[in-house]
């Protein structure tokens, strides 16, 4: 009988174990996947030399601009 209960209680500290090492590495993989997606390619503004992430950009003549400013500066 102590036996049964001592490889009962060892599995169910095992499976603990797992359960909780699957919950550690849930949050690390998430960070990871926002730390690639929080990169954005950097681009210098053509008028003023501002860099800004090229998703921000204002297309004025085939040139991305940093802002509405800037592109009417551009466009006279």
């Amino acid at each position: 009988m102590g036996r049964i209960l001592f490889w009962m209680l060892l599995g169910a500290l095992i499976f603990m174990l797992i359960q909780n090492r699957k919950k550690l590495l849930k949050p690390r993989q998430t960070r990871q996947k926002l730390r690639q997606s929080e990169a954005k390619k950097m681009v210098p503004c053509p008028v003023c030399g501002v860099h800004f992430a090229e998703a921000d950009g204002v297309w004025v003549k085939n040139k991305m601009v940093c802002s509405q400013e800037c592109a009417q500066k551009a466009s006279q």
